[in-house]
């Protein structure tokens, strides 16, 4: 900066190494005299030095957090328990952990302790999602990829759609994500996918364009999206580790379109899989209209730069 002392102009000091000669980083390449579009499309490619991640067995980790509800995660742990047979004949790994954050219920704590060996209930956690989730995920799944489940998301009906979204993920390895159409009792639409508006004051915020909708009945199988909902997406092990896992800054929202947004950020894409009518039992276990307006600035202002780039 320049002073002034006594009327006159005092120049800084001049270090010795000027920033034309000092060594430029190359994560800083693409700021320096390029405008942005230039930097929108640098952006937009994939990092090939992403780290490949530590292997581990094929099969999968199921993780869902609880709370009480039996009539939520008594009929899910009995639907769960049937599909197994269904991993273990296509040579794959299956295990069930229930992160618990205090149940006292006497329904639950049975279907705990009566549960055969590959579900496990960690208990002691104290609910908070993305660190709850990161527990479990860190402190005890085995295998290559990871389901985060809520408990009140209905599979009965649809037992192959897990083994559907393994499937996808394998046939395209392009692919980090893969999430679920799921739907309300009433058969519309609670979710296929996450999107960013376009345009208006709300120009690069998210929100789900199909809900309330009908599934068209020649629907495609499958689609590339932005993000899914956490409520049920299915993640490459190797991949949630690389990036951290569910970013803990977020208390209650915004995580699971953070944790795609690192996958696309990383060049792997993110799809849903239409499974039929898996139902949603949306805020079963969360009082409805409980947004959390703290989490939505905070996402914003980390990511909104990005989906300016990669997005709109």
């Amino acid at each position: 900066m320049t002073r002034l002392v006594t009327g006159y102009l005092m120049k800084p000091t001049v270090p010795d190494r000027t920033p034309d000669s000092m060594p430029l980083h190359p994560l800083l390449a693409p700021y320096t005299d390029t405008r942005n579009a230039d930097r929108v499309e640098t952006a937009k490619q994939p990092d090939e030095q992403a780290a490949i991640g530590q292997e581990a067995p094929r099969g999968l980790s199921i993780i869902i957090l609880n709370l009480d509800k039996p009539e939520l995660i008594v009929p899910l742990v009995e639907s769960l328990v049937a599909v197994e047979p269904s991993f273990r004949a296509a040579g794959l790994g299956f295990e069930v952990l229930v992160g618990d954050t205090g149940s006292t219920n006497p329904k639950v704590l049975a279907l705990y302790d009566r549960a055969p060996p590959f579900v496990k209930a960690v208990r002691g956690l104290k609910y908070h999602f993305s660190r709850s989730n990161n527990q479990v995920f860190f402190g005890h799944a085995r295998y290559d990829t990871a389901l985060f489940l809520n408990n009140d998301v209905v599979i009965r009906d649809h037992p192959d759609c897990l083994m559907g979204m393994v499937r996808l993920l394998d046939r395209r390895p392009e692919l980090g994500m893969a999430g679920l159409c799921l739907f309300f009792p009433d058969g519309t639409v609670q979710h296929a996918g996450i999107d960013v508006f376009r345009d208006g004051p709300l120009r690069g915020f998210c929100f789900h364009p199909h809900a309330r909708a009908r599934m068209p009945e020649r629907a495609e199988e499958s689609w590339d999206c932005l993000a899914v909902t956490a409520a049920c997406v299915m993640i490459r092990s190797s991949l949630f580790r690389e990036i951290g896992g569910f970013d803990e800054a977020y208390r209650t929202e915004c995580q699971d379109v953070a944790l795609c947004l690192a996958a696309q950020r990383l060049g792997r894409g993110v799809a849903i899989l239409n499974a039929g009518q898996v139902l949603h039992l949306e805020n079963a276990t969360r009082p409805k209209g409980s947004e959390d307006w703290g989490d939505r600035q905070l996402f914003m202002r980390r990511w909104g730069s990005f989906i300016e780039a990669f997005a709109l």
